[in-house]
């Protein structure tokens, strides 16, 4: 079944630095068989305390594929990159 990484972005603290890692970022995912759905997203909280900037949400066909991306050395730089750029928080939902 298909997972989701949601990324809820709360701040951009350099927007060059960032910027770069979406331009890198998005072929690395669709190579690993990914699909971004959601890039940058504008929010409109409805309930409760979450309140990003924006959100990105990319599909994978199984949590599995999913984490072969996300802990492979081929995005370790980007995931560094996107961490000295960006505050945010991630999680993966697993369609079941």
């Amino acid at each position: 079944m298909a997972a989701y990484f949601i990324y809820a972005r709360s701040e951009i603290t350099d927007a060059e630095v960032s910027r770069r890692y979406s331009e890198l970022a998005v072929p690395q995912i669709h190579q690993f068989g990914g699909e971004v759905l959601v890039a940058r997203g504008a929010v409109q909280p409805l309930e409760g305390d979450l309140n990003p900037q924006s959100v990105t949400i990319l599909r994978f066909d199984d949590p599995a594929a999913l984490m072969r991306w996300y802990e492979s050395p081929k995005y370790a730089p980007l995931k560094q990159m996107r961490l000295e750029s960006n505050v945010g928080d991630i999680i993966v939902v697993d369609q079941a």
